[in-house]
């Protein structure tokens, strides 16, 4: 449900910004042939194809309604899409362990191969999540393959149940994403996975959050040009009573001497934001955007309505500028991130466009 929300913020924005009009190109629920669900964005590759994740449906976990697909639309001849399952979740194995995955929830990565990325909130053999790849078949027919790089498992100091966000790859070929929980103070952690040849991968914790250097991430990093990685948790920081466990941090994560180094790029404290659980967007000048949940100057039904924030790197440290949502018939509690684009002038005025805009 908060995807599509967050999906009919931006409708909602650019149709009355820009008098666009919506086709829709797909309806899922052909319950079990199909997904149910769909959550996490889309991906699109050269061809034109579209890839994404349904969170239920597909034809195995029974009366639960399904553990998850991996699905493709690809243009049709003349007009028209054409979808094909790639991976039912809960495929192989026991139904009630589902040992390749269940219930993914963020979206997904690809390589230059071609190969797909994602994560599952449950299944796996640790039964807390897992990292899987789906490989295209050889030739370019054929079944897809998929491999589990990774389980996840309960009170594991390697965390366990990984949020909403997708995850993330450098040049090297390695692989970023975070957890929920898990980490030695089960607030959630950072994780590499490294390609070690052959398919294989070595596992490594990056950072486990502690509380006041931020607390249970939801979304996955971003990596800027020189390879640091950013990204928010939805808890911890400041501890102030506006917020009962932290409004939540923005962080960065920076390698020196071998050795992953934490900073707090910004703490909210409930009166300016609180609670961003958004994926941090980049632009070309090294400014960080991102959203917060609540906090800010709306006035919204249930509390304030969150907002836009931006950081922008200075000499002497981190300043700030935040846009809110103004409540009423405008956005509020935005639950996704920002999308940058080719200037900072042009991301600017889409966020204040999504701040005046009405449906």
């Amino acid at each position: 449900m908060k995807f599509l929300f967050a999906f009919a913020i931006v409708a909602c924005v650019f149709g009355s910004a820009f008098g666009q009009t919506e086709t829709v190109l797909y309806s899922f629920g052909a319950f079990p042939a199909d997904g149910i669900g769909p959550t996490g964005g889309l991906l699109f590759d050269s061809a034109g194809n579209i890839y994404g994740i349904t969170n239920g449906g597909g034809p195995y976990c029974g009366s639960d309604g399904g553990c998850g697909t991996v699905y493709e639309l690809s243009p049709a001849s003349g007009d028209g899409w054409t979808e094909t399952i790639l991976h039912n979740f809960c495929s192989t194995g026991d139904p009630f362990t589902c040992p390749d995955g269940a219930g993914p929830f963020a979206g997904l990565i690809m390589d230059a191969g071609g190969n797909l990325y994602g994560t599952t909130a449950g299944g796996g053999t640790g039964q807390w999540g897992t990292v899987f790849r789906l490989s295209p078949p050889s030739g370019g027919n054929g079944n897809w393959t998929e491999t589990v790089l990774w389980n996840f498992a309960m009170a594991s100091d390697n965390g366990y149940l990984p949020g909403y966000g997708k995850l993330n790859m450098d040049a090297k070929g390695n692989i970023y994403g975070t957890t929920t929980r898990g980490g030695t103070k089960n607030l959630g952690t950072v994780f590499e996975l490294s390609p070690l040849g052959s398919g294989t991968y070595s596992f490594a914790i990056l950072h486990s959050f502690s509380g006041p250097d931020g607390a249970e991430p939801q979304y996955g990093v971003a990596i800027d040009g020189s390879g640091n990685l950013y990204g928010t948790t939805e808890n911890g920081g400041s501890g102030k009573a506006t917020c009962t466990y932290g409004c939540g941090v923005v962080y960065e994560l920076s390698l020196s001497n071998g050795t992953w180094q934490e900073t707090t790029l910004y703490r909210f404290d409930g009166t300016v934001g609180a609670y961003p659980i958004s994926p941090i967007s980049i632009d070309q000048d090294g400014t960080l955007y991102g959203t917060f949940l609540n906090g800010g100057t709306g006035s919204c039904f249930l509390g304030t309505c969150g907002g836009v924030f931006k950081l922008v790197p200075q000499v002497d440290g981190e300043k700030k500028y935040v846009f809110y949502f103004n409540g009423g018939q405008a956005s509020g509690n935005p639950e996704s991130g920002v999308m940058v684009g080719e200037t900072t002038r042009f991301t600017a005025l889409w966020v204040l466009e999504m701040e005046t805009s009405t449906c």
